[in-house]
């Protein structure tokens, strides 16, 4: 990551893009869309791209 943006927490992209946790997490575990970083905890960390792809994800989706 390039810029100075926070990083969200899966709980806080879930309430960003209105996904369940569990939901990002499966993509997340499948490589569509891993996390830009971990904590030391080894809890997972997202950008404001990844909201962007993950909104774009659930769009595609609810027209497949």
């Amino acid at each position: 990551m390039e810029n100075d943006e926070p990083l969200l927490s899966i709980g806080e992209l879930a309430r960003r893009t209105g996904l369940p946790v569990r939901t990002i997490r499966f993509w997340s575990d499948a490589g569509v869309l891993p996390p830009v970083a971990r904590t030391a905890g080894g809890r997972r960390l997202y950008d404001a791209a990844d909201a962007a792809q993950l909104e774009l994800l659930a769009t595609l989706r609810a027209h497949a």
